[in-house]
């Protein structure tokens, strides 16, 4: 019962002797002690030994020598003091080790990824970041980007880190999606980079978010849905021959960053002739909207639009009718 606070039952048997009879604890009377509680006196003895090691016998302060059995309720409340400090210590401990082993099981990572992966990177959340600081562009930093979320929109476009590369003059390039460029802050930030030389065209949407730096290495978010969860970087000649050929083609049919003319009656613009790519293909409203980084509501007014050119009474039969008329292949 008092064995977590150090207590075996053998000295809690004497410890509750000496309560009933205190003088028992003189060195006269270890042989009644020892009857007492039914053991030998050397037995009693180191039990006594044990009492004075716990803090439940200790001296009188008026009379020398004599010594007295402290209350049960001073005596557990000291004992138990002293285990919670020890369950403390022993929780610190843990969990420095605790803390120490996943820096182990981080750094095994790290090791068998620069092992088994050695031309790619995989960095989570903030070391993403602090990774893309270390690249230094000479030629040329080309990329792709997906809309932006809210707390992602560009602030000052001064502050931007590749204010530093593009002052360099080297080939920057951005492709942007549609719904992007008629946000106030993205405008600014083309309009910015534009004035160091860069060149800016817009799409109607782009599979994810990627910077391609030197066509030496390529960043890819890990998550196209959600930049903050970390990053890939890709050194590998295989590779950036894809990416490079997949950005190249999505820039020669881009546009250039001019606000297009309104569109006739009979002419598609490039985001509506993207949803309708997305529906043909079988993705939800929501999809699309995310896709071309629009709202649920332009997407209808979109879908409604083009049903009403169509004649279309769902989206199924939007998508017919629109293939049936060389809108979508």
């Amino acid at each position: 019962m008092f064995e977590p606070l150090g207590l075996t039952d053998d000295e809690v048997g004497v410890y509750r002797a000496l309560l009933r009879r205190p003088e028992l604890v003189r060195p006269s009377e270890l042989a009644e002690l020892a009857t007492e509680v039914n053991m030998s006196e050397e037995q009693a003895s180191v039990r006594l030994g044990r009492l004075r090691e716990m803090g439940l016998l200790v001296p009188r302060w008026n009379i020398a020598g004599e010594e007295y059995p402290l209350h049960p309720a001073t005596g557990f409340e000291l004992l138990a003091d002293r285990r919670q400090r020890e369950i403390d210590k022993l929780a610190e401990e843990l969990n420095s080790s605790k803390a120490a082993g996943s820096r182990f099981v981080s750094d095994y990572s790290e090791f068998l990824i620069q092992r088994q992966a050695g031309e790619v990177e995989i960095l989570h959340g903030e070391r993403a970041y602090q990774r893309m600081q270390v690249f230094q562009p000479t030629k040329s930093m080309w990329a792709m980007f997906p809309p932006y979320a809210p707390q992602e929109m560009p602030r000052d476009p001064e502050d931007s880190p590749d204010t530093v590369h593009l002052k360099r003059g080297i080939d920057a390039r951005y492709l942007v999606v549609e719904s992007q460029v008629k946000t106030r802050g993205a405008r600014e930030y083309l309009d910015y980079v534009a004035g160091y030389g860069a060149k800016s065209r817009v799409v109607p949407s782009v599979p994810l978010k990627m910077i391609i730096f030197d066509g030496e290495a390529v960043v890819i978010g890990i998550d196209p849905d959600n930049t903050s969860v970390g990053a890939m970087i890709h050194h590998s000649k295989s590779i950036l021959r894809i990416v490079i050929d997949l950005y190249e083609r999505y820039w020669r049919d881009a546009r250039p960053l001019v606000e297009p003319a309104l569109p006739g009656p009979a002419v598609l613009s490039a985001q509506e002739t993207e949803f309708l790519r997305l529906l043909v293909e079988g993705a939800t409203d929501e999809q699309a909207a995310r896709k071309l980084g629009i709202s649920m509501r332009t997407v209808r007014r979109i879908a409604a639009k083009l049903s009403e050119q169509v004649g279309a009474s769902g989206r199924f039969e939007l998508g017919v009718r629109a293939a049936q008329r060389g809108w979508v292949d």
